[in-house]
């Protein structure tokens, strides 16, 4: 809808001043007073026309009006703002169009398009096992694929394993150190990898064995024996799993560093190969290759995304990061511009960090310390679809509380339960009538039932919105608030009563919110149960 009034409005707009090029933002407001959509355009026109906010809403809703626009029941000039109201019969066919979906499923999804994106989440480097910190990035870039392709685009979700450069080496010194005389960490040593996962590794590979073959071969068990089978136990599918040492295999590496080269961008000082960033806006040059010979986490991400963008083609690259890399995004694209790489062309999501609290009081992790809990063991904790919504829904620029007592409580307290029982709920409805008619959608008059049909009537504009802005914690609100909708009307209306015309459109209205509530739950990959 908001796509149909700004078009609508645009066409009115450029016969008043054609030389308009400005964007025409329509809001949802909070106070339902104000109508289902607002736009603040007038007050972006009174520059342009110099005319007062409130004239030219009101001249503008007034040509709106004329047109008898059957979407809206009114549209009205307020304070400057033009508020749209919505008609009984738009409802009524948004209504329809839910209940005559295949299944549902067609409900909101837009048909497949040549759009190709890349989607690089969780990549937690093959040291240890997924703590419960990577579920919040690896819950949030599965569910934003599953949202991304409801509007035709074609996703490739992707794990990036650092399986190269001084983290394995740290792993390979620490698994030697367990297997030594000496047995414990030094002072000296406070860095290294510990926990019960270190010394069984230990046991299962070779002292005969370097540092770095001892690193390779632990990060290789650790992707098998740790990763791999926790992300199956998430719920959380990749298409591939990239191997960073295989980005410098090809003619990549010396085409960029001859790019650069060339654009005088590269120089030597203290035996390392540095760029020169402070061209590009960074306070500082970079090293990409250090005296060592070994090339930076810098060169490698600029080879990786070079791959995806230039090699592989994809349209749009989407990274999910964690918080330490919060400085990291800008610099990255400022070098990716340098080997003509648009900045457009890669989105960079910083997940904020999670504390787990337990009745009220923060219980410490460290993974370095060893002290930590798995993202497995926190699924056996809380249940598979309490770990995956908790975590979806806050958003993910904000720190956050993951309240274990409450994931764990069996009531309406619990978001995902209160959720999942209105599906529960309705389940039950529909299984008590037999013979489901197609009842008269006009029927259906009374507010909460006019309110729940507005609920379900946003589904197809939000996920059009998240696939644009990424804001996936929207979802899983929307699903509670649609829960909420869907208690109220059931608490007030009999669905199964003695008047067969009311009960048939009221079975088509439940029947409708159970096709909805369960496509929400289902991208966020969370189960929809018929009974609880």
């Amino acid at each position: 809808m908001k796509e149909a009034i700004k078009t609508r409005l645009g066409s009115l707009i450029s016969e008043l001043t054609p030389d308009f090029k400005g964007d025409i933002l329509i809001e949802t407001p909070e106070n339902k007073e104000h109508g289902d959509y607002a736009t603040n355009i007038a007050f972006v026109l009174s520059k342009v026309l110099k005319k007062s906010p409130q004239e030219i809403a009101e001249n503008l809703a007034a040509e709106l009006t004329k047109r008898k626009i059957p979407d809206f029941l009114k549209i009205e000039a307020n304070d400057g703002f033009i508020n749209f109201f919505l008609s009984d019969q738009h409802l009524y066919v948004e209504l329809g169009k839910i209940l005559s979906a295949k299944g549902g499923s067609a409900y909101g999804r837009k048909k497949k398009t040549l759009n190709k994106i890349h989607l690089d989440f969780i990549s937690a480097n093959p040291t240890g096992p997924l703590t419960m910190g990577n579920g919040r990035g690896g819950f949030y870039g599965d569910a934003l694929a599953n949202i991304l392709e409801t509007q035709g685009n074609k996703v490739f979700r992707e794990y990036y394993v650092n399986d190269r450069g001084e983290q394995i080496l740290t792993l390979g010194r620490s698994i030697k150190l367990a297997t030594s005389d000496k047995g414990h960490v030094t002072s000296d040593e406070e860095n290294l990898y510990k926990g019960e996962y270190i010394n069984k590794l230990a046991g299962k590979i070779s002292k005969k064995l370097n540092e770095s073959e001892t690193g390779q071969k632990a990060a290789a068990l650790i992707l098998k024996t740790y990763l791999k089978p926790a992300i199956k136990k998430a719920g959380i599918k990749f298409d591939a799993w990239f191997s960073e040492k295989s980005l410098y295999k090809g003619k990549e590496y010396g085409n960029i560093m001859g790019g650069l080269m060339r654009k005088d961008l590269i120089y030597e000082k203290d035996g390392a190969t540095w760029f020169k960033t402070t061209q590009l806006g960074d306070s500082e040059d970079r090293v990409l290759i250090k005296k060592t010979g070994d090339e930076t986490y810098f060169m490698s991400d600029i080879l990786y995304h070079f791959d995806k963008i230039k090699t592989r083609k994809f349209n749009k690259a989407i990274d999910i990061w964690g918080a330490d890399h919060h400085g990291y995004a800008p610099r990255l694209k400022a070098a990716l511009k340098a080997i003509d790489i648009q900045e457009d062309k890669l989105d960079i999501i910083i997940s904020q960090l999670v504390r787990l609290v337990k009745n009220g009081k923060e219980v410490k992790i460290s993974k370095r310390a060893g002290n930590f809990i798995t993202l497995e063991e926190l699924i056996n904790e809380v249940g598979f679809d309490a770990a995956r919504f908790f975590f979806l829904m806050y958003s993910l620029n904000t720190h956050m509380d993951f309240n274990l007592t409450l994931a764990k409580e069996r009531s309406q307290k619990n978001p995902v339960y209160y959720a999942q029982y209105a599906h529960a709920r309705i389940s039950s409805i529909l299984r008590k009538v037999k013979a489901k008619k197609k009842g008269g959608l006009k029927l259906l008059k009374e507010k909460e039932e006019l309110n729940l049909i507005k609920k379900l009537a946003e589904f197809p504009e939000l996920l059009s919105d998240i696939s644009k802005n990424y804001e996936v914690h929207r979802l899983p609100r929307y699903a509670l608030e649609l829960a909420g909708r869907f208690h109220n009307f059931y608490e007030k209306h009999r669905v199964i009563n003695e008047d067969k015309k009311i009960m048939a459109a009221r079975l088509s209205l439940v029947a409708a919110t159970k096709i909805v509530l369960a496509s929400a739950l289902n991208l966020l990959g969370i189960k929809a149960p018929e009974k609880m």
